[in-house]
């Protein structure tokens, strides 16, 4: 018996294809309609394009057709032509089903029902996606009613007619599909009997081979294989004149397993390697791995171990690309429900704020007029604290600065007065010592004792002294010194330091014990080390700006 898997996946895929949403890969007519849309400014023409696009771009870029149909819809909306938004619906409703979405699609098929300007083919339409959809969820008692309320409708026009019999034939094939499953096979025969019946009528080729195929399958299930392998061969010669390689590998995998079945290993082997090849050209992943499948179970019977290793591979190469394939579309199906709902609250949110917009004209005139003497007093508070802040800031500024200042003063003061008094020590030292050479013996010792004692208030350590209180002062003058000047030796960052006191040359010669021409030309050279040279900047002034 036919492997239920195989079958399943086999009704799924063919009912896909009977939901006409005729999608195609041809790129120089989707190229041409996307040039034709940009140009026409008309907008029944921009719905008709776009339209079109969605059905082009729908197998192999299901997202870009959605939102080719969605502009569609909304742009049928604004212009208001009821022929065009069915038929935006319809489309919308085969995209969402196409991609999973069966809540939303079903929503925009009853939304079709329930217009009143839905014509007999669009009303067939509908039921016809209702049915597929309850098939979809294995819910074959609704399929059927669903299915049959279609088959009611009966279009008028001559144009209507012709697409009215496409969808029945497909109708009456699904219908016979949901009977097969049910193993209910009398009536299956029956639907299968009369779609074909209907397609041949209508010399509907693109048709026919499946409702061929169906009812191969049917009698294969039956044991009735001579009549199965009748059917099978008939879809195969009407592919092979059509030249419909994907239609020829579905035709080669279910010869194949119809051999397989009756152990006719050889020619099932043939068959299912030719549906193998033909599924791998044209990308039909489903058949390659069905086929697969059964070329493994074929090798493992023959005890050809090698050849069911290699199509084993394949099998797990094929699934998990069919497997990748499922979720990346579960994924864009889930990125899209979030867009419809973000899209459909903001719609809702607009019809919500167009609704209330007359009832509160009166107050929000009322109330814009409270809220602006409101802002403007808020915005007036807000200056008038910040310019206040500003002026806060400002005065704590000036405090610091002026604090910083005279602490500088104090520093240069404290520094200049204990040169001073190191100078006079030295100096009555000096003279004592002379004066000391000149008295008698007696007064020697006691005129030492005076020199020793002045030499010990002398501040020898000065410089440190220096250093340190100007590092409380101005706690981060030598980071940002090292920061900016790396290459500075200690003497020019301490000559750095006194030229931020703004002290002179001379106050700084008696602080170090240099010469007055030393500390010019190490002024000089640290202009340099500055990049002050050949600018008209004083090297006071840039120090006391360094922050």
């Amino acid at each position: 018996m036919i492997d239920r898997r195989k079958t399943y996946l086999i009704l799924i895929a063919l009912l896909s294809v009977f939901h006409f949403a005729y999608a195609q890969s041809d790129k120089q007519r989707i190229d041409s309609l996307k040039t034709h849309l940009t140009k026409t400014e008309i907008p029944e023409e921009k719905i008709r394009t776009m339209l079109s696009l969605s059905r082009l771009t729908g197998k192999s870029d299901a997202k870009s057709a959605l939102t080719y149909v969605e502009k569609a819809k909304h742009l049928a909306n604004e212009i208001q032509i009821d022929s065009l938004i069915i038929k935006s619906t319809i489309n919308l409703a085969i995209a969402y089903l196409k991609l999973g979405n069966y809540p939303r699609s079903l929503d925009l098929y009853q939304e079709v029902i329930r217009n009143k300007a839905s014509n007999p083919n669009d009303l067939l339409t509908a039921y016809n996606g209702i049915g597929i959809i309850n098939y979809y969820q294995r819910d074959y008692k609704n399929a059927v009613k669903y299915y049959n309320k279609a088959l009611t409708f009966s279009s008028t026009t001559k144009q209507e007619i012709i697409r009215e019999k496409a969808l029945k034939q497909s109708l009456l094939n699904n219908l016979g599909i949901i009977h097969e499953e049910m193993k209910e096979f009398d009536k299956a025969n029956i639907f299968y009997v009369e779609a074909m019946k209907m397609a041949k009528e209508v010399t509907s080729e693109s048709i026919l081979p499946h409702i061929l195929t169906n009812q191969g399958r049917l009698f294969h299930r039956q044991n009735k294989n001579k009549e199965a392998l009748k059917y099978y061969l008939e879809a195969l010669s009407i592919r092979k004149n059509n030249n419909d390689e994907a239609g020829m590998a579905i035709s080669y995998d279910a010869l194949g397993g119809f051999y397989f079945d009756l152990k006719d290993y050889k020619t099932a082997e043939r068959y299912l390697n030719e549906a193998v090849k033909l599924g791998q050209r044209t990308g039909d992943l489903l058949t390659v791995r069905r086929a697969s499948d059964h070329l493994f179970k074929l090798y493992q019977q023959l005890g050809n171990y090698k050849m069911a290793f290699e199509t084993l591979v394949l099998n797990k190469q094929v699934s998990d690309t069919l497997f990748n394939a499922e979720r990346s579309n579960k994924i864009t199906q889930l990125e899209m429900q979030f867009e419809f709902d973000r899209r459909r609250n903001e719609e809702q949110a607009k019809q919500r704020e167009k609704e209330l917009r007359y009832l509160l004209l009166g107050i929000g005139l009322t109330l814009s007029l409270i809220i602006v003497s409101l802002l403007f007093y808020l915005q007036r508070n807000k200056i008038r604290n910040s310019l206040l802040e500003q002026a806060h800031l400002k005065l704590e500024k000036d405090n610091l600065e002026k604090g910083i200042e005279l602490k500088n003063k104090e520093l240069t003061v404290n520094i200049l007065h204990l040169i001073q008094k190191n100078e006079l020590i030295d100096h009555i030292s000096d003279k004592l010592l002379k004066i000391k050479q000149n008295v008698d013996g007696d007064a020697k010792p006691a005129m030492q004792r005076v020199v020793t004692d002045l030499q010990s208030n002398l501040r020898p350590d000065l410089l440190k002294e220096f250093e340190f209180r100007f590092q409380q002062i101005h706690e981060d003058f030598y980071d940002i010194l090292n920061q900016r000047f790396p290459n500075l030796s200690p003497s020019e960052r301490k000559l750095c330091a006194f030229l931020k006191l703004n002290m002179t040359t001379k106050e700084i010669s008696a602080i170090t014990h240099q010469n007055v021409k030393s500390i010019e030309i190490a002024r000089t050279r640290l202009r340099k080390k500055l990049n002050l040279t050949g600018l008209d900047y004083n090297l006071v002034t840039f120090l006391s700006q360094l922050n």
